[in-house]
C-alpha cells in the first residue's frame, strides 16, 4: 500500500473538512441573525420607530400632557442616539443637554422594540431588600394600577417589585413613566382576602398609616411621627 504524500486530501478529509466548514458557518448565521436579547443594544433604526409609536400613542390618549415639541424631537432623534441601557422598564435612553422642546430621557418600552430582556445591571435595581415576585403578580399590580392611576398601557412601566422580607404581606413597586412627563412614583399592594390589592402609590408618604413601619424602613421609607 503506497503511503500518500504529505498535505494530500483524501475524499473521506475532504467530507469531513466540509461539513466542519458548513456548520461552523451554519453557527454563525445563526448567531448573527438570531433575535436580539434585551440585554444588547438595539440598532436607531429600531429605537427611533419605538419612540416614534410611544410618541404617537402618547399624544392621542393625553395630549394636554404633551411638553414637547414634534419637529423639535424628530430633529432630535434623526441623528445618532445615545447609546443607552437596558432597564427593565425598556431601553432607556438620556440626553443630559437637551432643549426645553425636546426629550430629555425616554425609556423605549420592550414591546415596541420585539426584544427580551433576560437580566440587568445591579445597579439598576432601587431596592436591596426584599425577595423576587412572580411574574404573573407583576402584571396583575401593573394592570390595578394602571387602572387606579387612568393610565393607558404607554403611560408607565412597572418595576422594582419585591416581597417585603420584614412582612411578606406587602409588596412595594415603582412606577417609571415611558416619557418625561411626571416624576418616578412608587406604590404598595397588600395581600387582602387571598389576592393582591394595590393600597397606595405616589411620590411621598405612601402607605403611611396602613404599611408598619418596619417594611417602610426595609426599603428606605419613613413616615412623618406625630
Amino acid at each position: 500500500m503506497n503511503p500518500k504524500a504529505p498535505g494530500t486530501i483524501t475524499r473521506k478529509m475532504f467530507k469531513a473538512t466540509t461539513f466542519a466548514t458548513v456548520a461552523g458557518l451554519v453557527v454563525v448565521l445563526l448567531s448573527a441573525c438570531g433575535p436580539q436579547t434585551g440585554n444588547q443594544r438595539p440598532d436607531d433604526s429600531t429605537l427611533r420607530k419605538g419612540i416614534a409609536q410611544l410618541i404617537q400613542t402618547f399624544e392621542n390618549k393625553y395630549p394636554a400632557l404633551k411638553n414637547w415639541d414634534d419637529n423639535a424631537v424628530k430633529a432630535q432623534i434623526d441623528v445618532h442616539l445615545p447609546t443607552g441601557n437596558s432597564t427593565e422598564a425598556g431601553w432607556h435612553l438620556v440626553w443630559p443637554n437637551a432643549k426645553s422642546n425636546e426629550l430629555s430621557q425616554v425609556y423605549v418600552p420592550w414591546a415596541l422594540i420585539g426584544q427580551i430582556p433576560e437580566t440587568f445591571p445591579t445597579d439598576n435595581s432601587r431596592y436591596s431588600g426584599g425577595k423576587n415576585v412572580p411574574s404573573s403578580i407583576i402584571q396583575d399590580i401593573r394592570r390595578q394600577f394602571l387602572a387606579k392611576a387612568n393610565f393607558g398601557d404607554y403611560f408607565a412601566a412597572i418595576t422594582n417589585v419585591r416581597y417585603s422580607n420584614t412582612n411578606g404581606k406587602f409588596i412595594i413597586f415603582e412606577s417609571i413613566p415611558y416619557l418625561p412627563v411626571t416624576d418616578p412614583a412608587y406604590g404598595w399592594a397588600s395581600a387582602v382576602t387571598g389576592s393582591w390589592q394595590v393600597i397606595d402609590y405616589g411620590t411621598a408618604t405612601v402607605g403611611c398609616g396602613v404599611v408598619p413601619a418596619a417594611v417602610q424602613s426595609e426599603f428606605g421609607f419613613s413616615c412623618p411621627t406625630n
